[in-house]
């Protein structure tokens, strides 16, 4: 039996979701606040199993690509290398966000520390759609 704790608080609908070996749909999940605030601590959070982190990052880049707070964490995720899975999540998926989100993003990507997490961005995210994000890298 899986037990994750998210904070002091267990881990709710969206954990239950996600953690289907087959996965389950974003969308069965919603788009409000709370949602989406439980979906950033799957992604952040020590969670079992392993693929329930990227799965919620798939989530919250397909459903609250337009969210300030979603721009903001994957912009964070993409420039620190404790967070390089889900770098590779928001990267890989960078067209989904707004032209504007996704330079935002890269520009986080290529002011990255990390010279080896930086490289992957760049090759990522040189293969966007957005001419404005290839441009940034």
């Amino acid at each position: 039996m899986w037990i994750v704790m998210l904070g002091m608080a267990q881990a709710g609908s969206a954990y239950d979701v996600l953690k289907l070996r087959d996965g389950g749909a974003c969308e069965t999940l919603g788009t409000g606040p709370e949602v989406r605030d439980e979906l950033i601590a799957l992604a952040e959070g020590d969670v079992a199993p392993a693929y329930v982190p990227m799965r919620a990052a798939d989530c919250l880049v397909e459903r609250f690509s337009d969210d300030p707070e979603v721009v903001s964490r994957a912009s964070v995720w993409v420039a620190e290398p404790k967070w390089a899975g889900l770098a590779l999540v928001v990267a890989g998926a960078v067209d989904g966000f707004s032209v504007d989100d996704g330079v935002a993003i890269a520009r986080a990507a290529v002011a990255g520390p990390d010279e080896a997490l930086r490289a992957r961005m760049i090759r990522r995210f040189s293969r966007s759609a957005h001419v404005e994000v290839r441009k940034v890298v």
